[in-house]
């Protein structure tokens, strides 16, 4: 446990620290950089509802229907400044989409290279670190598409056994065949997020090419799996226990705002009343944000302290150790 110990010590008292990492940990955990186990529930509880449950949704609208093509050639007709004000605003929403996906995978790869230049105690800045995201936005937004491309294609593969037993109306065979395919979904998931993961870290750190991280990723895997699982199963727990920590801040914070609701409703004071829930939602609204902030940047961190460890002095894992004692 000495391993993982300086490593996490190391990852959070440098983001405690370091207030500007903060905000690159908000934009980092929108391209899910923190945490593995979470892919246990990465949509098989959607399995039900087909292939494509999104892109079902969307079409259920009717929004690509023969009504809705002929409903904007009327109004480009009819209501010419109403059309253009309405892809006016779908421009903007693109461009901040576009925006914000820049911004989360800079942010990722920005946290890499601080992490690892506090590691060797560099010189490190928002400015730098920033710089260093945006010169490996391509690459780093190459590999998360690779993860979740790949991670869906597996899903898609996995799933038509699953609806094709379905249809049968088997219900024994369909459970059999649901667990199968979530025994072997589950672990090829979780590899694959650890090689990105150290393929992120050679990009940043080293300068490898994207398809070479891959590799060089894998290869680092294989010789540390353990290690790797036991991180993620560490980190797991960490999260755990800080979304716990967060519920029961959440649940102590509702006391007085509670409070003082139920006293402006007892003397209809309904204009303040709507105001502190307002400000209630506000708080509870950045407190969620800011923990999950500082978690991704905490997680970002540790796995690059990790990353450079193996790849220097290279690291046993906790299980090996205590068998090897017990030997």
């Amino acid at each position: 446990m000495y391993l993982y110990r300086t490593i996490l010590s190391q990852a959070f008292k440098n983001v405690w620290r370091n207030k500007y990492l903060w905000f690159f940990g908000l934009f980092a955990a929108l391209v899910g950089s923190s945490g593995e186990i979470q892919i246990l529930f990465y949509r098989y509880d959607s399995l039900s509802e087909g292939l494509f449950p999104g892109l079902r949704r969307i079409i259920e609208t009717g929004f690509f229907s023969k009504e809705t093509i002929a409903n904007i050639g009327q109004l480009a007709r009819v209501e010419p400044f109403s059309l253009f004000m309405i892809f006016s605003l779908f421009i903007v929403f693109v461009a901040l989409a576009i925006f914000i996906i820049w911004l989360s995978i800079s942010s990722q790869a920005a946290l890499v290279n601080n992490a690892a230049k506090m590691k060797t105690d560099k010189k490190h800045n928002f400015k730098e670190g920033l710089e260093v995201g945006m010169k490996n936005f391509w690459p780093v937004l190459g590999l998360n598409i690779f993860l979740k491309l790949i991670i869906f294609v597996m899903f898609i593969i996995l799933s038509l056994p699953i609806i094709s037993s379905i249809a049968t109306g088997n219900f024994t065979a369909t459970s059999l065949i649901f667990i199968i395919s979530f025994l072997i979904y589950v672990p090829l998931a979780i590899i694959l997020s650890f090689i990105v993961k150290y393929a992120v870290a050679y990009v940043v750190i080293k300068g490898s090419r994207m398809f070479e991280s891959i590799k060089l990723g894998w290869q680092l895997f294989l010789k540390n799996w353990l290690v790797s699982i036991e991180m993620a199963f560490i980190l797991f727990f960490i999260s755990f226990l800080a979304g716990i920590s967060l519920l029961m801040l959440l649940l102590i914070f509702s006391v007085p705002f509670l409070f003082i609701i139920i006293l402006f409703i007892k003397f209809s004071l309904y204009f303040y009343t709507w105001i502190i829930i307002i400000l209630a939602v506000i708080f509870y609204l950045l407190l969620i944000l800011l923990t999950g902030a500082i978690l991704s940047a905490f997680q970002v961190f540790s796995w690059t302290g990790l990353f450079i460890e193996l790849i220097g002095k290279g690291g046993v894992s906790k299980l090996t150790r205590v068998f090897s004692k017990k030997g």
